[in-house]
């Protein structure tokens, strides 16, 4: 026994002492170098940037090394993580020391990770410095113009700065801040204040398109990156090319019409969960009729109802609340407006000119009519779901002109006919009946005469405003994509002359106007 433990000391006493001895053989065979450690500052811990903007970062670098001024031994490299999404996606931005990046990424309500790698060619270590970067839009407040360059559709956008309570134009901003793409020849470009039938959700709603086809973007949060296609949005279908001419809100009250490009109109109630899809342009009885694109909304009402023409039958139709058909209006008890006049709200007789509802007077619709004589006559009408109330009928006899007019646009103060023939401006004052010239853009060809009609913050002073001021938009035959303006002009009462409020230039041939509140 006292033989086998002697051996089995014997034993580990030698391996041990050959392990000393091999460590003592080992020692100098390795070699130790010093680790080149990195420093990275002047990032900040969170950026901020609009889309489409500069984003201009200069870092210090600094290894215990070298001083990191020689760029051969090191690669760069910047990156945007979206942690917003899944799977995590990663971009590379530049492949610099510095970065000088116009930000073209999606505008985001969440952040996105800004990450700054540099790597040691020689050994692959790696050197990191992450910060947050916050993507925002300047397109919030201001004007919409849709121009037509080229027989195609560009958007730009006249952005409002608060503290200097100026405009700042952005070109083409469908390219910069979004993957919309606008094909064929631009119809309009509309703002309100949307909210959808099926999720119930409000939000600050862009309708634009083109005679191939429309998309509502959804800027609530201040981006243009979520848009639908309105063929998505219908209850029905048609194929493509299909389109609207027309969008028209009753303001505050997210109510909604759509005129569209198969002569259809259709009205949007997301309290009664009613889409786009239900023509309304068809008696109860199912009978379709062609309407002119000159409909009446009930401005800032909350029960939905348009005035329509016929223009087989000639004569007037009414929508009201949540019916799927229109009828013949029938004036108000004890109305005799009509048939004093001669009158058959039924059987007019006549062709529409032009008809629109306006703030002016309380609210109000007004209709121009010509005769088989080409004699003008006007009809000022108080309409609403409940009620159909003519204030006049009469023949203008004091503008000779408007009969060849080929735009009309009341004034939503004093109530004035503002008509254009050719490139000369008129207004027409009913309440003495003078005509008058007020402006003549020469050899300027007038594309777009208009006011703006406000559909969400009705009662905004700056909004007001700018809702007071008749837009005449120009061009250069000789130049039309470039040679584009846009003029606002304030509309004194008493019949005094207009005055140059704004005006801005820079554009194509602008089609459409609206503004985002």
């Amino acid at each position: 026994m006292k033989n086998k433990h002697l051996t089995y000391i014997c034993c580990l006493l030698a391996v041990v002492l050959g392990l000393l001895s091999a460590c003592r053989k080992d020692l100098g065979n390795y070699q130790y170098h010093d680790i080149n450690e990195g420093q990275i500052s002047n990032i900040n811990d969170s950026y901020s940037a609009f889309r489409g903007t500069a984003l201009a970062i200069s870092p210090t670098l600094k290894f215990t090394m070298d001083d990191g001024a020689d760029t051969t031994k090191y690669t760069y490299a910047w990156y945007i993580i979206d942690q917003s999404v899944l799977p995590i996606t990663k971009k590379t931005v530049a492949k610099s020391k510095n970065l000088n990046w116009s930000v073209n990424i999606a505008s985001s309500t969440t952040a996105y990770t800004l990450l700054y790698e540099v790597t040691e060619v020689s050994t692959g270590a790696i050197f990191r410095k992450s910060s947050s970067l916050t993507v925002g839009t300047e397109i919030a407040d201001g004007w919409l113009i849709l121009n037509d360059i080229g027989g195609k559709g560009r958007l730009d956008f006249l952005n409002y700065l608060s503290a200097s309570s100026t405009f700042k134009p952005y070109t083409d901003i469908l390219t910069t801040f979004s993957t919309l793409t606008l094909t064929g020849a631009p119809k309009m470009v509309y703002y309100y204040y949307r909210r959808d039938p099926f999720s119930a959700l409000t939000y600050k709603a862009i309708a634009v398109g083109t005679d191939q086809s429309t998309s509502v973007i959804n800027t609530q949060d201040g981006t243009f990156t979520k848009f639908a296609n309105i063929s998505t949005m219908m209850s029905s279908y048609s194929p493509p090319p299909y389109y609207a001419q027309s969008i028209a809100a009753q303001a505050s009250s997210n109510l909604a019409y759509l005129f569209d490009s198969n002569g259809a109109l259709y009205y949007e109630n997301a309290t009664q969960r009613y889409a786009w899809g239900t023509r309304v342009n068809k008696t109860s009885a199912g009978v379709e009729f062609k309407i002119s694109p000159y409909y009446a909304e009930a401005y800032k009402n909350s029960t939905t109802y348009a005035l329509m023409f016929d223009t087989d039958n000639k004569r007037f139709m009414e929508h009201k609340s949540t019916n799927n058909s229109s009828s013949v209006p029938v004036p108000v008890s004890g109305n005799k407006v009509f048939s004093d006049n001669g009158i058959d709200a039924g059987n007019l007789k006549m062709d529409l000119l032009y008809m629109a509802s306006t703030p002016a007077a309380g609210g109000r619709t007004y209709a121009l009519f010509k005769n088989s004589a080409s004699e003008v006559f006007l009809t000022i009408i108080q309409c609403d779901y409940s009620s159909f109330n003519p204030q006049t009928f009469e023949k203008i006899t004091t503008a000779p002109d408007m009969i060849n007019a080929t735009q009309f646009a009341i004034d939503p103060t004093s109530g004035y006919i503002m008509y254009l023939v050719g490139s000369k401006i008129y207004r027409y004052n009913r309440a003495d009946q003078t005509n008058a010239m007020v402006l003549d853009m020469g050899t300027k060809k007038v594309s777009l005469m208009k006011y703006q009609k406000l559909t969400y913050q009705t009662g905004t002073a700056r909004y007001i405003e700018y809702a007071s001021k008749l837009i005449v938009c120009t061009y250069d035959d000789a130049s039309p994509n470039t040679s584009g303006q846009m003029n606002l002009y304030t509309v004194p009462g008493l019949n005094a002359a207009l005055s140059l409020y704004q005006s801005y230039t820079g554009y194509g041939k602008i089609v459409s106007v609206s503004y985002r509140e």
